[in-house]
């Protein structure tokens, strides 16, 4: 038999996922995984679940859609949750875990969290953030004279007044950059005032609620520099568009995808198993490979050419601003509010 270079991969990623995986009694699991659409739903549907699957005999299914879908359905699930994992940016997932929906993993069947940086895994292990896509400044290379090398550049390079890209407030990259700014200009990550006065020099600017849609707006010069994502400067570059994207000197910032037990799901030890083979390091290599993102465990293979596309990798994981987002949940709504208000 010969296999497509899809099926080999879904095959190999099972064989090395499933060294030490135990597999569970029963395939006929209710477990249901969401996950996003495009990109992120063809890597689930075509080598992620299969390979799990292989690995520990559960059968899961998917269901596709945005973080806010997700947090509805658990919220409307009562005490029987659609879900019994639930998969997220952090900044959403600690509004739920504020709500009650949420219960730390049993670390013991998560045998691969033992590997992963310590800064994904939540206090008590009450989430892990297990993919991980950096931030970095992305500009437009035949607009821009001076590259930049650090955030301040955004306040003093005058190539970038009135020609900066930021992502909206309803985006959580528009967050953690608030947060920073309140760390580079204030007292610390909850300095709003500073870091709403800050950002307000950089006006007029460019607002995106996606990364697509800020990737668009540099890609036809509406703006020449914005926070962007690696995921999304890499697939610009894979289309010939002149943009190059650095990890400024004070550190970058990061989509964290967490994942969290829901307290009212029914297949707890599918849950495990599955947060486990995500854990997995050929797993995790396999997703920069296909997402550019930056593996959260210390094990995963990272090659010369992987390394220079995706370089937040290995040691360089330290240079990601991770926040605890619990003092951030109640003021959540305000924030968005003073933005929608204030950024116009």
């Amino acid at each position: 038999m010969k296999l497509t270079r899809r099926e080999f991969t879904a095959v190999a990623t099972a064989a090395f996922a499933s060294m030490g995986m135990p597999r569970l009694a029963s395939a006929q699991s209710s477990l249901v995984v969401p996950t996003y659409g495009g990109l992120w739903a063809k890597f689930w549907e075509d080598q992620l679940l299969p390979g799990f699957s292989a690995a520990t005999g559960v059968q899961p299914q998917i269901d596709v859609g945005l973080g806010k879908d997700f947090v509805s359905k658990i919220r409307a699930g009562g005490d029987r949750s659609p879900y019994s994992i639930f998969m997220g940016n952090e900044n959403i997932a600690a509004v739920l875990r504020a709500e009650g929906f949420f219960e730390p993993f049993d670390l013991a069947k998560l045998p691969n969290a033992q590997n992963a940086f310590p800064q994904f895994v939540n206090k008590d292990a009450n989430g892990i953030r297990a993919i991980i896509s950096p931030i970095g400044l992305a500009y437009r290379t035949d607009m821009v004279k001076t590259a930049p090398t650090s955030w301040h550049d955004l306040w003093e390079n005058a190539e970038f007044k009135g020609r900066t890209g930021l992502y909206q407030i309803g985006n959580t990259g528009a967050v953690v950059f608030l947060r920073l700014v309140g760390e580079l200009f204030g007292s610390g990550p909850d300095d709003f005032d500073t870091a709403f006065a800050r950002i307000k020099e950089l006006l007029p600017f460019t607002q995106a609620s996606w990364s697509g849609e800020l990737s668009t707006a540099l890609v036809r010069g509406d703006c020449v520099i914005a926070p962007l994502d690696w995921t999304e400067a890499m697939v610009l570059q894979d289309k010939g568009a002149p943009i190059a994207i650095v990890a400024p000197k004070e550190g970058v910032l990061a989509f964290e995808q967490s994942f969290n037990l829901v307290k009212t799901g029914a297949e707890k030890d599918a849950a495990h198993a599955y947060l486990n083979y995500v854990l997995d390091a050929k797993v995790q290599h396999d997703m920069a490979a296909a997402f550019y993102t930056s593996p959260c465990n210390k094990e995963s293979p990272v090659d010369a050419g992987m390394q220079k596309r995706t370089p937040i990798v290995g040691d360089r994981m330290a240079e990601i601003r991770s926040y605890d987002w619990d003092s951030y949940v109640d003021k959540a709504a305000d924030i968005a509010d003073r933005w929608n208000r204030e950024m116009a």
